[in-house]
This record gives C-alpha cells, sequence and structure tokens, in this order.
C-alpha cells in the first residue's frame, strides 16, 4: 500500500511515543501534531515552570503546538491571562534577573484586561534568541519614524535588571542631554569598601569595590516590539573608575548628594556604525550611581547616554570605506531608536 510521506511521519511519531510509554492522540487541526499525556499528574506547577525554564526556545514552542491544551489554551480569546501567566512563568523561571522587567512590558495591557501589546509567549521568544548587536551595519539610509514607542530597553546592574526609559535633563556645557534612564525604587547593590564612603575623591572601582565587582556589571538589551527580535546593545561591561561627589563637585546635579559614588564605563567598544545614504554612528556610554554605605549601597539610576562624537575607529572605517566625509550621529532618542531598529534587522539576518 503506498503511503505519502505525511502518513509516514505519523506512523513514526506514533510508535516512538508508545514506545515510550506515552499515550497519543492525533491534533485533527494539525495532523502531523501530537500530545503526550503527562507521566507526572502531581508536579506542582512552580516546578513544572521550572523545569520548561530550562527548555529552549524552540522546545517549547513545539511543545506548545503539540500539547492539545497549550493549543487551545493559545487559541482562546478569552483564556489569553491563562496564558500569559504560564508564559510569564516561563520567563521568570528560565531568567530569574531580567524576568520580572521582561514580563512588566505588556503590564498596562494586562492590567487593563487587554491583550498585551507584547505578548509574554514573543517576549520568551526574542530573548531566547537575542544575539550581540553587529558593530558594523550596512546600507543605513536616513532614520524613518516609529520605533521609538516600539523599542524596549532592557537594563542590567549585577543581579538586577528593569526597563529603561528616556529621560532629559540640562547640562551647562552641552545644553539639554536626552538619555536612557532606569532608576528603580529600591535596589542594594550590597557593602562598599570600608573607608571608600568620603574624601576618597576620583578612584579606581577596584580601589572601592574591593573583589565584589560583579555587583556594579552592566549590561543593554533591546527588544523590537514590531518584529521581537532582541539584541545586546552593551555587553557586560565593569567600570573603569569611580567619581565621590563633594560640596566642590561643580554643576552637581539635584539628584545627587554629597557621599554618592559616580561610575564611568569605557564607551569605547559599545560604539556601532555604518555606511550608505549616510554615514552614521551611535555611541552608547554607561554611568551609574549609587549612595555607598558600609552595609548595603543602594542604586541610584544607571543610565546610558548617546554620545554625539564618532567611535575610535570611524578613521580607518572611513578609509576603509572610501567615504570622506563627517559622519551623522544618532544621538536624539528618534533617531537613535531607528538606527538602533536597523542594527536588530541586520544583526538578525547575519
Amino acid at each position: 500500500m503506498y503511503c505519502t510521506p505525511k502518513a509516514v511521519q505519523e506512523q513514526i511519531l506514533k510508535r516512538k511515543l508508545a514506545a515510550s510509554g506515552c499515550a497519543v492522540t492525533l491534533n485533527k487541526d494539525r495532523p502531523v501534531a501530537a500530545t503526550r499525556r503527562p507521566l507526572f499528574l502531581d508536579v506542582p506547577d512552580d516546578v513544572l515552570l521550572h523545569l520548561l525554564g530550562h527548555c529552549d526556545a524552540s522546545s517549547l514552542l513545539a511543545l506548545e503546538t503539540a500539547s492539545r491544551a497549550l493549543l487551545d489554551l493559545l487559541r482562546s480569546p478569552v483564556r489569553h491571562k491563562q496564558q500569559e501567566s504560564l508564559w510569564c512563568g516561563c520567563i521568570c523561571a528560565r531568567w530569574p534577573r531580567e524576568g520580572p522587567a521582561l514580563c512588566s512590558i505588556g503590564d498596562t495591557e494586562r492590567r487593563l484586561g487587554l491583550r498585551p501589546r507584547a505578548p509574554a509567549r514573543q517576549i520568551y521568544k526574542a530573548f531566547c534568541t537575542k544575539k550581540d548587536a553587529e558593530e558594523d551595519i550596512e546600507n543605513v539610509v536616513a532614520p524613518g519614524e516609529g520605533a521609538l514607542e516600539e523599542l524596549a530597553f532592557i537594563a542590567v546592574v549585577g543581579d538586577f535588571a528593569g526597563v529603561a526609559s528616556w529621560d532629559e535633563e540640562s547640562d551647562p556645557v552641552v545644553g539639554n542631554r536626552e538619555f536612557l534612564r532606569w532608576q528603580p525604587p529600591s535596589v542594594r547593590l550590597g557593602p562598599f569598601a570600608e573607608g571608600a564612603t568620603h574624601g576618597q575623591g576620583q578612584a579606581t572601582v577596584a580601589e572601592l569595590m574591593g573583589d565584589s565587582l560583579e555587583c556594579v556589571r552592566q549590561e543593554l538589551h533591546v527588544i523590537d516590539l514590531r518584529s521581537f527580535l532582541c539584541v545586546t546593545l552593551v555587553s557586560p561591561t565593569v567600570p573603569e573608575a569611580v567619581l565621590i561627589t563633594d560640596v566642590n563637585w561643580p554643576n552637581t546635579p539635584s539628584y545627587l548628594q554629597d557621599g554618592d559614588a559616580v561610575f564611568f564605563t569605557n564607551s569605547s567598544c559599545h560604539s556601532m556604525s555604518g555606511f550608505g545614504e549616510c554615514g552614521a554612528c551611535c555611541l552608547l556610554s554607561p554611568t551609574l550611581a549609587l549612595q555607598p554605605t558600609p552595609d548595603n549601597s543602594q542604586l541610584l539610576f544607571l543610565d546610558f547616554f548617546p554620545e554625539a562624537r564618532p567611535p575610535p575607529r570611524w578613521q580607518e572605517l572611513l578609509l576603509n570605506q572610501d567615504l570622506m566625509r563627517y559622519p551623522h550621529f544618532f544621538y536624539k532618542p528618534e533617531e537613535l531608536c531607528e538606527f538602533v531598529a536597523e542594527i536588530i534587522r541586520q544583526t538578525h539576518s547575519r
């Protein structure tokens, strides 16, 4: 008897599942899919979520397709809250540090009882498949519109993470500056080095933090909520220097007090550049501030400043590309987000 390739695949799948002791029922909507009857019916939900957290994106999405219960949950408009809860649990189980921040991207819609613009299932897949951002971008065109509201930035400091948003401050030298800021209400980073809270002036991070450098390690990820692709813009990096503010510190912002510590990171490795209709570059400078105490220092904020200056390799790039003109700097939020959206697209297309 002649069997189609699809029929052969179904028979092979049924035999494999039967040999493993699983009951098999074919999903009529998707003939090649099969469901399994759980062997451990009494496993608590939190344990199951932790087990699912160790699956990669493709495995978990395949499980969703193969499971009749999860597929019905996915298709049911009235049960999207349960589906969101399931995937938020998977996110937090797999990424305990970034999980709450990732799940909070769609909080407003969830609180209103609406289907989130950023479904937890899509956020899981995006963060699971993230890549390091490509530094050299090709065929850059003039930025368009729309990305400012469609990019979600996840800032990380040590063991903590949150959603960064755009803010603005007045600088006496360059005027108004716009930047990405994460300002958590209560995050403690651990003890500061003994005797480092006063009178130290400028020093290295190692001198002040000792062996606890991991607590100020910084990262920045961005997710495009239109394509649900994610890249890491700032890889895990530790600040090189720190400045303790005092009454003589020039132009001290109102949100900093005497004795606060401001950490500075070399931004040369966090630059992205491109060529095309306009030579372009983007440079992000991380800056972190905390209130240092010998027992448990409090994080004040983490900023990422887009800089209007070329990266260290810019002259070399100009010579290689035979493009002898000064670059266009993306440092305004609207333009930078459009450039970052192009970085995301090209990173995942390579």
